[in-house]
């Protein structure tokens, strides 16, 4: 006798021999011992989780030849004939290959027929999601009122692409990815029956990378025997896939997580360096920091979890390093890298930025810390104590604290000078000078956005477009560039416009009037334009002119008539 490969021989040949679908045998008997047999079924779901194998085993039952069973005989005639697939009445059509409306023309025609054998004539069309879409409307009518000897079961790893007629036509089963660890005690049962010695390590990395999918394991078994004989190590297993040994993939982690990027560019050139693919490189980091992931998450009790005791606790080690959020945010940035990776001509440059990125996420903060910190931040801002611009120093009025990642954050205290005003970071340059005029704009301005700065960041950024217009005791005017006509309507709503006022009089200690106005040139005093001449022409300000090119670019307009060139 021929070999038989083990994915074969090892088919299911019972509902109980089918691992990792439970709900879907479970339906199936009840269905099939109650005689609820619907006309026609699809099964949904990933390759080698046993979609065909169920299909099959469904239609030994229908058709034993032992009416009193409710499960397969696999004795008699009926039942070996299905299981090689070579009965009459169980006709396994391939959708890839009989997709078009001539061969559903034909399957229509041929439904008439009563079975030869059995109870039932059985059509089990694989990949179904292949037929042309005129042959899903030519089988909708039979598919709907079938004769009573006929059974339709569909298969398909992308369900999205059959027509929803013919899906509400069937009954629905979606298979499920098999855990790893149901696939080790598969892989373990198989190789003691073969008399195989496969080492614990060798199974669970068969398992892992097979995906879900006990074919793909059992064809790896299949061909690690024939790789190095009855006797299989991890070490072999990790040759024959191209895999990344879990002693190296846990030395590149420990250098991420260590924050070593010089460890880590050493560890990454070597991996390169012996063939292995930057792109297979990233997806090993994911799957890895997705389990650490899940660790953080559940613990160790999930049951799509396969690992040895060794690697169980090296896992545990790295988990209690980091925080949740730091895992989130490695598998963030090694997601982009794989979409970026894409579209390079260097796939190794994305992945090497990535690395040495991650070895200084400590310097990153999350958005959260990044608002509390603006909200109690001055001028000074904050800096990583290793970063921090040289030179920059805390003004006599503020203080520098660090947290416990390393960052230094200036908080401003306030203090009281002889005049009774506060020390926004620095006194204005002309302090001594009387209120009212330009000059004392210019003095007070800044000391007026900080503390808006400190109060109300979106304030703050609004005002800055600003410049100061007039600035008296009794009346305060804020002009703003037409450009900048929504900061100025932004600022007069009333719980932005109380900010600044609240500014302007600890600025100053009085309470002046606040107004908002747009000015045709921001930077001069309306008594600094030239006066109009009737009837004259305004030349264009050569500092505009950037404006308005952008602005025609950003609107598609275009230019009727130069005044520039009409005033030359």
């Amino acid at each position: 006798m021929s070999y038989q490969v083990l994915a074969q021989k090892y088919r299911p040949q019972t509902f109980d021999d089918v691992i990792g679908q439970e709900a879907v045998t479970r339906t199936l008997k009840n269905s099939i011992s109650q005689g609820r047999v619907a006309n026609a079924y699809i099964f949904c779901g990933p390759r080698g989780v046993g979609k065909t194998s169920v299909a099959r085993l469904l239609s030994k039952t229908l058709n034993c030849e032992r009416a009193a069973s409710k499960r397969p005989c696999n004795d008699c005639t009926s039942c070996r004939e299905i299981s090689q697939a070579n009965s009459i009445d169980v006709l396994e059509i391939d959708g890839a290959s009989n997709r078009g409306i001539d061969e559903i023309r034909t399957l229509r025609e041929n439904v008439k027929f009563s079975p030869s054998k059995g109870k039932f004539k059985i059509y089990i069309i694989d990949e179904v999601h292949m037929l042309t879409q005129e042959a899903f409307n030519a089988l909708l009518k039979t598919l709907e009122e079938p004769p009573e000897h006929v059974k339709f079961i569909f298969a398909t790893t992308e369900p999205h692409k059959v027509l929803a007629t013919i899906m509400s036509r069937c009954q629905r089963f979606d298979f499920k990815r098999i855990p790893p660890k149901m696939i080790f005690d598969r892989l373990v049962d198989i190789a003691e029956k073969e008399k195989i010695n496969v080492d614990e390590k060798a199974a669970l990395l068969i398992s892992r990378s097979a995906d879900g999918s006990l074919r793909d394991a059992l064809v790896v078994l299949d061909q690690m025997v024939s790789f190095s004989g009855k006797k299989i190590l991890p070490e072999e297993v990790v040759e024959l896939l191209g895999m990344i040994h879990q002693d190296k993939m846990f030395e590149l982690s420990g250098a991420i997580i260590g924050n070593d990027p010089k460890a880590v560019a050493v560890i990454l050139d070597e991996m390169i360096n012996n063939g292995k693919d930057p792109v297979f490189l990233v997806n090993s980091l994911i799957a890895h920091y997705r389990d650490l992931m899940v660790l953080k998450t559940v613990g160790s009790t999930t049951t799509d979890m396969a690992f040895t005791d060794e690697e169980l606790a090296k896992l545990e080690q790295e988990t209690a390093k980091l925080s949740l959020e730091e895992i989130l945010y490695v598998l963030q940035n090694l997601s982009h890298c794989l979409t970026l990776m894409k579209g390079a001509v260097f796939a190794r440059a994305p992945l090497e930025i990535t690395l040495i990125r991650l070895t200084r996420r400590r310097y990153v903060l999350a958005l959260p810390d990044i608002l509390s910190r603006l909200e109690g931040m001055g001028e000074g801002g904050f800096f990583p104590a290793a970063d921090a611009p040289s030179g920059k120093t805390a003004s006599a009025g503020a203080m520098a604290s660090a947290d416990q990642n390393g960052y230094h954050v200036q908080s401003v205290r306030s203090s009281r000078d002889s005049r009774g005003k506060q020390d926004f970071l620095e006194e204005p340059d002309n302090a001594d000078q009387p209120p009212g005029g330009f000059d004392s704009a210019k003095a007070h301005w800044k000391a007026v956005l900080n503390y808006v700065k400190g109060k109300k960041m979106s304030v703050f950024t609004f005002l800055s477009a600003g410049k100061p217009v007039e600035f008296s005791d009794k009346k305060v005017v804020i002009g703003f560039a037409k450009e900048h006509s929504f900061n100025k309507d932004a600022l007069e709503a009333e719980s932005n416009k109380s900010v600044i006022e609240e500014a302007v009089s600890k600025v100053t200690g009085n309470t002046p009037k606040l107004e908002f106005t747009l000015l045709e040139f921001l930077g001069k005093a309306p008594d600094e334009e030239p006066p109009a001449v009737p009837g004259k022409k305004t030349k264009v300000s050569e500092n505009m002119k950037p404006v308005i090119e952008k602005t025609i670019d950003v609107f598609g307009g275009q230019v009727i008539r130069d005044y520039t060139e009409d005033n030359k």
